[in-house]
């Protein structure tokens, strides 16, 4: 027997244990499938009322789905209550089933009853799907001028979804909201604003035609403001604030960007802001609106200086909601009145202890937001301050910003070294990669700070409570650089430091558990570069480096072998390891800027000379070769006559599997048919197997090595001293192969390939050749399409076409653009593209790893597919984006089609 649902609860709630709970369940669902069988229609709709109550708990009810089509078939308005209420639990708008609703719907929707017709808009509005949506949109459009404003209510709200998911049906309803706004009856008022929200952000075009409405919304808000005591419309105290709130905003949408309708809304404005009070949330609602739509619309700086000093008194409450929408409205008005912020800049960073994370988030955020050259010494101390005790992923963030904004807004070079050192003391393992290459670069371009950068870092390391592992390369680097200025001012300053203690100390770091295998390569290219510059200490700096010559990890014994071997010729050593050149950018914009005004002037000379050779050639001819030769310029700047650096080569070449897709790997060799590269097979083999275990490929083909010496090509050369790139293939600083601190194979300071800072052959600082500005012959054309290839979670990456021909093959120049709209800045940004067998792909660094937010700065990277075989066809390729925002990783992977590129 079927029992109550009031007695199923009971039981429910008796149980002690969730397998009693699950076995009451099993029962009652055995009960109600027998009555299913035996079409009880008597119980039918007390079971789907149960069922609707198991559904809550987690069960599964898909049998009881087709029962609720049944009732709601039924003519008795009881039986089609339970029914419908049954259709919005059980069912979704992807369910099969829903679509046999359809007939049954549009009955109900005719029928007489306006109850019954309420529940059939109801329902079409909760869970109506595409295919349901579409057809019933002409029954929804007629019950919009229904005489029952009951169901003219239903019926906008049923509007908004079908204009929602069926946007081609927009038309049916554009002509109808200005009579719902014109509606006595609040509710249908309200269910037409939302109406019209909704056809504004689907048809932004329609706004101009809708501002001529600003006038009566403001007659209607002042009369909700001005009204006295309304019971039928009364809650705590104000009249109807729902309707108010959804009217202002209504008027946000309107008032933006036209100053004429702004004007007409001021008044009203202020006198909301000011009369609405502070003690109710429902008046808390209201004020938080008004205050939106000041900061939104065209408004004098009086108000917004007002609407913001309201925001403020919103972060002095208790109230965390308040709190957090507060920062929300704030963060979005920082570029327009960051004046206006600074005021309440105690009240902000107040909110960065606050006990809510989401809370201290947004106000770390608006501090960034507010920070210039003038207050970034006192907030990046209040952000210090704050990291000691901030939990393990807020200080990722905090840590972020810091280095951010003394990147951005350092005043002079002491206060950033200073401020880097305290962030690195106090949160080193929480600081992004790059903020290495930040301090070396500060540290080596001034002089006069060299002495009192390493001092400080030197002083800073005897304490062994600051020893992460971020701060001991840092210092490691630093020391080991100027290691000699370090004694030589120590002695002037009559605080003279033992060389013996310096090595003494590497000696603990470098033999000390704790500290990992990148720290130990720094400790060792600290050593090496200290026997160059202190005397006396050579034998004591290769007994610290013999025991890694048997080192479990491969690069440190390669690395320490090849130094122990540097001592036998001490002239080389010296050489090969002294102080690293700091890159001049100015002088380096300025000698690109005159090889580019050659580079024109011999363009002029030679139009010249075929202008004499053949009297038939116009002005305008001239004029187009001209323009032909600056574009070939500009191009050089990606280049055909390229040595791809080993790290890029493998970078490209580890995209060759994704999709089974086929690159052929050409970067690497020098269009210049002149010059041979020579490259370590095991260091190529080596990255290759760690680039194929990233995309779990096995991209590990047999190659053979040309081991002929490297002819640099004089052209290049010339340009390459220019742009002060390593002497030879490889990405790095100073002389060698690979990307390297020093002269050998492996990653760190070496001896021909490796990774690090040194002399090493690659871009970098140094000289010769390396991935720059080549020269090639390219053709350009005139069409320059352009394509939104990505566009989610904030990310955009448009990529803009150009068709060239490099050598005679024809190939395109394309430029990716990343930008980001989200309120956080994204970092560690890695881009990657594979293209089908018969295109070749060579891709540039990007412009910076660093997106900033809300769209204040973008990042480009450029990249050039040549064509190797004769197949004309449209250009696909497969993308993959990764980046990490909120110290969270992300990784998308896309197939990209139909780019308007054919070649």
């Amino acid at each position: 027997m079927s029992i109550k649902l009031h007695d199923l609860i009971t039981k429910v709630r008796e149980s002690s244990t969730t397998s009693g709970v699950r076995e009451i369940i099993s029962e009652e669902c055995v009960q109600i499938r027998n009555a299913f069988r035996k079409e009880d229609t008597k119980n039918r709709p007390r079971n789907i009322s149960k069922l609707i109550y198991i559904d809550f708990l987690g069960f599964p009810t898909d049998f009881g789905q087709l029962e609720c089509l049944k009732l709601i078939a039924h003519p008795s308005y009881v039986c089609k209550r339970i029914g419908y209420l049954g259709l919005s639990v059980l069912l979704t708008e992807n369910e099969e089933v829903l679509f046999m609703s359809t007939n049954i719907i549009r009955t109900d929707l005719a029928s007489e009853n306006k109850f019954i017709v309420s529940l059939a808009l109801s329902s079409l509005g909760n869970i109506g799907s595409v295919e349901m949506l579409r057809d019933l949109a002409p029954e929804v459009e007629k019950l919009l001028k229904s005489q029952t404003a009951y169901i003219r209510k239903k019926a906008a709200l049923a509007a908004i979804r079908t204009i929602r998911f069926v946007p081609e049906t927009v038309d049916r309803f554009v002509g109808r909201v200005k009579s719902l706004l014109s509606d006595k009856n609040h509710g249908v008022v309200l269910g037409g604003i939302q109406l019209l929200v909704e056809i504004l952000k689907i048809e932004p075009k329609t706004i101009s035609e809708f501002r001529k409405l600003v006038p009566g919304l403001l007659r209607m808000l002042k009369s909700l403001v001005d009204a006295g005591y309304a019971p039928e419309y009364d809650f705590e105290g104000v009249t109807d604030p729902f309707l108010q709130v959804h009217i202002l905003k209504l008027l946000r949408i309107l008032g933006q960007d036209s100053k004429k309708y702004s004007n007409q809304m001021i008044d009203l404005l202020t006198q909301v802001g000011t009369s609405s009070g502070m003690n109710k949330n429902v008046e808390n609602c209201i004020l938080y609106e008004s205050v939106s739509t000041i900061l939104t619309i065209e408004s004098p700086n009086r108000l917004r200086v007002t609407a913001i000093n309201t925001l403020s008194k919103f972060l002095t409450g208790k109230d965390n909601n308040m709190k957090y929408v507060a920062l929300n409205t704030l963060l979005k008005g920082v570029n327009k009145d960051s004046k206006s912020l600074k005021r309440h800049r105690k009240v902000i960073v107040r909110c960065l202890r606050d006990k809510d994370i989401s809370i201290r988030r947004r106000a770390l955020d608006l501090v960034f937001g507010i920070m210039n050259k003038k207050n970034v010494k006192e907030l990046t101390q209040e952000l210090l301050d704050c990291l000691p005790k901030a939990e393990h992923d807020f200080r990722f963030d905090i840590t972020a910003k810091v280095c951010t904004a003394i990147e951005k807004f350092s005043p002079d070079d002491q206060w950033q070294i200073d401020t880097l050192v305290q962030v690195l003391t106090i949160g080193g393992q929480y600081i992004r990669d790059d903020v290495i290459a930040i301090m070396t670069h500060v540290t080596g371009r001034n002089q006069e700070l060299q002495y009192y950068a390493s001092k400080k870092l030197y002083n800073s390391l005897l304490d062994d409570r600051y020893r992460n592992q971020k701060f001991i390369q840092v210092a490691a680097w630093v020391i080991g650089e100027f290691g000699d200025i370090l004694l030589k001012k120590s002695i002037e300053e009559n605080e003279p430091i033992d060389p013996s203690q310096i090595i003494d100390l590497c000696q603990i770091i470098i033999t000390s558990s704790r500290n990992d295998d990148l720290t130990k390569y720094f400790i060792l290219n600290t050593l090496i570069k200290l026997s160059t510059r202190i005397e006396g200490y050579d034998e004591t700096i290769q007994e610290i480096i013999k025991p890694f010559m048997k080192h479990v990890n491969i690069e440190i014994q390669q690395r320490a072998c090849e130094y122990f071997r540097l001592f036998e010729d001490k002239e080389l050593l010296v050489f090969s390891f002294d102080r690293i050149p700091v890159k001049d950018e100015n002088l380096e914009t300025q000698k690109i800027e005159e090889i580019e005004e050659n580079s024109n002037q011999n363009s002029n000379t030679n139009t010249k000379v075929q202008e004499n050779s053949n009297n038939q050639l116009s002005p305008n001819n001239s004029n187009n070769q001209n323009k032909k030769k600056q574009e070939e310029n500009e191009l050089n700047l990606m280049g055909s006559n390229i040595n791809i650096s080993q790290n890029q080569t493998q970078e490209s070449s580890s995209i060759e599997n994704l999709l089974q897709l086929d690159f052929s790997n050409n970067n690497n060799q020098n269009v210049n048919k002149q010059t041979t590269n020579t490259q370590n097979q095991q260091s190529n083999q080596s990255t290759e197997d760690f680039l194929s275990d990233i995309f779990g490929t096995n991209n590990n083909p047999n190659r053979s090595v040309n081991n002929t010496q490297n002819i640099q090509n004089n052209n290049t050369q010339n340009v390459m001293d220019i742009l002060g790139t390593g002497k030879g293939n490889g990405t790095g600083m100073g002389r060698g192969n690979g990307i390297g601190m020093g002269l050998g194979n492996g990653t760190g300071m070496g001896r021909g390939n490796g990774t690090g800072m040194g002399r090493g052959n690659g871009t970098g600082m140094g000289r010769g050749n390396g991935t720059g500005m080549g020269r090639g012959n390219v053709n350009t054309q005139k069409k320059n399409p352009s394509a939104i290839i990505y566009n989610q979670d904030g990310l955009k990456i448009q990529m803009n076409f150009k068709l060239v021909s490099v050598n005679g093959t024809p190939a395109a120049m394309i430029q990716s653009t990343f930008t980001n709209s989200t309120q956080t800045q994204m970092t560690n940004l890695l881009f990657q593209v594979a293209v089908p067998k018969h295109l070749q792909v060579q891709m540039a660094p990007p412009s910076s790893k660093i997106i900033p937010p809300n769209n204040n700065g973008k990042v480009t990277q450029t990249f050039r597919i040549i064509k190797k075989q004769n197949i004309k066809t449209k250009l696909t390729m497969m993308t993959r984006i990764q980046y990490k925002i909120n110290g969270m990783p992300i990784s998308k992977q896309q197939e990209v089609k139909n780019l308007p590129l054919i070649f």
